[in-house]
Parts: C-alpha cells; structure tokens; sequence
C-alpha cells in the first residue's frame, strides 16, 4: 500500500468512526453515550476504534472539527463573493436553508455542544469562530446593498443578526420537534426584512 493509499484509508476509518459517534450521540445523548455504543454502532472492533482514538474525548474533538470546518466557511465566501447584494442575499438564504437541511439529524448533538459551549472554551471559541465568519459575511452585504443603493439607509448589524435570529429560531423549533415549516419559516421571516430595506420591490 501507498503512502497516499494508506492516509487515505486513515482518513476514511476516522470519517468512519466519527459519523458513528454523530449517529449514537443523536440517539442516546453525549453525557450517555459511551465508547462501546460508538463500536457497535460503527462495525468495526473496539481494537479498531481505539488505535484511532484513545478516548470518547478525542472523538468528540474530531466531532467538533467536522461540524465547524473553517473550508466551510472559504466555501461559503467563494459563494457569496459575486453579484449584487440582492443576488449574494438570495445566495446566502439558499445555503442557510441547504445546511439546516443536511444538519437536521444532527441538531440534537449541536444542542448538547450549545450547552458544552457555556463550560468548554475551546469549543465554544470554534463556535464564536464560526458564527463571527457568518456574520461578517452577511454584514457586508447588507453594508454593500446600502453603499449600492440597492436597500435603504439601514443599520447593519441589526439586519444581520435580525435574520441570523429567523434562522437560528426556526432550527431550534424544529429540534424541539414543534410542528412547523422550516424552510417555509426561514424564507417567509427574512423576506419581511428583506422588503422593508430593499429601495426597489
């Protein structure tokens, strides 16, 4: 076996490992979820799991790494970087909405790192991270719009975290398993904003 063949096997045992660890913490919870709950869940020997990782620890660390991936964020500016801010707002929707929907059966695990977050300063610095690079992103669009004339005279940052909050709202009922259209929700919410700052309906 190749070098490349071989850190690709790697690579893909440990992807292996962690969606298994997403999977049983989504359905048992991360304080109740334990080592042996991961090896069934995944298939492979508990010899296998642990000469990847010594501990559930280091596996929630990966876990964490996957869900706030900075190319995530790269990818998300490549996206956002041209067209007007009408077009990049229209952009940006779409994949809020995309993200939420591959997300959805990981909401119960995102929960719990919420609630880590509050005691875990590496996490929650991931997360601050994440939803800073969001914001920014969003913000100076809004910001563009306005120097454009494409929206009104408005402040920012309320916008921003306005929409942020349909967004984050409407995930956070749909994890509490109230009955609601997301997608329906997300778009309705922001589209009020959107038609009160735009200087053209």
């Amino acid at each position: 076996m190749t070098r490349k063949a071989s850190l690709e096997n790697i690579a893909k045992r440990k992807e292996q490992i962690v969606r298994a660890a997403i999977s049983a913490i989504a359905r048992t919870g991360l304080k109740e979820t334990s080592m042996d709950d991961i090896v069934r869940e995944s298939g492979l020997s508990k010899g296998a799991i642990y000469w990847y990782y010594k501990s559930k620890d280091e596996i929630i660390s990966e876990l964490i790494e996957e869900f706030f991936n900075p190319e995530e964020i790269n990818r998300m500016e490549k996206l956002l970087a041209r067209g007007t801010a009408v077009e990049r707002m229209d952009r940006f929707i779409e994949y809020m909405i995309e993200e939420m929907k591959k997300m959805q059966r990981f909401r119960p695990v995102i929960q719990e790192l919420f609630v880590i977050a509050s005691r875990d300063q590496k996490i929650k610095k991931m997360m601050r991270r994440d939803f800073r690079a969001g914001v920014i992103l969003l913000q100076n669009i809004i910001e563009d719009g306005i120097h454009k004339r494409e929206f009104r005279r408005v402040d920012p940052s309320i916008v921003t975290i306005t929409i942020y909050q349909i967004i984050e709202g409407a995930a956070l009922f749909w994890t509490l398993g109230i009955e609601m259209d997301f997608e329906k929700q997300v778009r309705g919410g922001i589209k009020l904003i959107m038609d009160g700052i735009k200087t053209h309906k």
